[in-house]
């Protein structure tokens, strides 16, 4: 028997929803963070350079980029000298009077090339001694215009000597010449040896290079010390020279002295021991050494052999 009251049921309807079908997205956001972490990683190398140099290092690589001087007041032009230096441009300072200087440093180059062409008009010794005298003081000269326009008078030091004239090129408190523990030249010294070597080439002086470091120590002294680095040092400074123009023949011999000659004994670990030693030789004192060693493969020291033929 069916019961009078129906039973209330429930429909449901269940209606599937379309779904949209969107653009395939592209690579593009991909490309776009690449973009950014390169950018990123650059900045942070270049702060990290500019925390690992100085800042006069930094002025350097600017006024290389630029075209400009380092100096406040100071232009970089090239001397009109119609060849007499062949070398990178000069720096000559502007407060002075860049042509003015340009014409002091041309002036003394050009008596320097007068005195070397007395030296095959038959002169006397007393002459010779006289013009090689005059030719170390010219060069001394021509040396401090240089010096002073790239104002490293405090890395410079000269005397003219018995045997020639001899310029010391070392550290101070501002200016490294080479970075520590290594022979490297910094950009400074490497541009000043640069400007320098064109006039060596103008008198036809023979060229020692001598390199001298501090008394600090390697760890191992086996593996690399002190002679090694003065050693490499000076070679260093014979390369920067010939880059710059300096005739290959110029140089007859490079010296490693390590620690044995310091200029400051009381201060071993000064930065003034730290140096490089032109020795601009005088005709004589060239003469001498080339007796010493012997000269395009003379025989100096005689075989002994040769020694038991002589009679007594």
């Amino acid at each position: 028997m069916r019961s009078g009251k129906k039973q209330g049921h429930t429909t449901i309807i269940k209606r599937a929803s379309r779904r949209e079908h969107h653009a395939h997205h592209g690579g593009a956001w991909k490309v776009a963070f690449a973009d950014f972490t390169l950018a990123m990683m650059a900045l942070f190398m270049v702060l990290w350079i500019m925390s690992s140099v100085t800042e006069e290092e930094r002025k350097e690589v600017v006024s290389m980029l630029t075209g400009e001087s380092i100096f406040d007041g100071k232009v970089m032009s090239p001397l009109s000298s119609g060849g007499a230096i062949n070398g990178p441009n000069m720096i000559i300072p502007g407060k002075q009077g860049g042509e003015n200087a340009t014409q002091s440093v041309e002036e003394k180059l050009k008596q320097l090339s007068e005195l070397d062409k007395l030296k095959n008009s038959g002169e006397s010794l007393a002459d010779v001694n006289k013009r090689s005298q005059q030719e170390m003081e010219e060069l001394a000269r021509v040396i401090m215009e240089i010096t002073k326009a790239f104002d490293a008078q405090s890395n410079m030091q000269m005397e003219i000597v018995p045997q020639g004239l001899r310029i010391l090129v070392q550290d101070d408190q501002k200016r490294e010449m080479f970075q520590r523990s290594s022979a490297l030249l910094t950009p400074f010294f490497q541009r000043l040896l640069t400007q320098m070597a064109p006039v060596f080439n103008k008198i036809d002086n023979k060229i020692i290079l001598t390199g001298h470091t501090d008394a600090s120590l390697y760890r191992d002294q086996h593996l690399y010390n002190n002679w090694n680095l003065s050693g490499d040092r000076a070679l260093a400074a014979r390369i920067a020279l010939e880059q710059g123009g300096l005739a290959k023949d110029k140089v007859i011999q490079v010296n490693a002295m390590a620690d044995k000659m310091l200029l400051k004994p009381d201060q071993p670990l000064s930065a003034a021991n730290r140096r490089i030693e032109i020795m601009v030789l005088t005709h004589a004192a060239a003469d001498s050494l080339y007796q010493f060693f012997g000269q395009h493969g003379v025989k100096v020291v005689k075989p002994q052999t040769e020694q038991g033929k002589e009679t007594p």
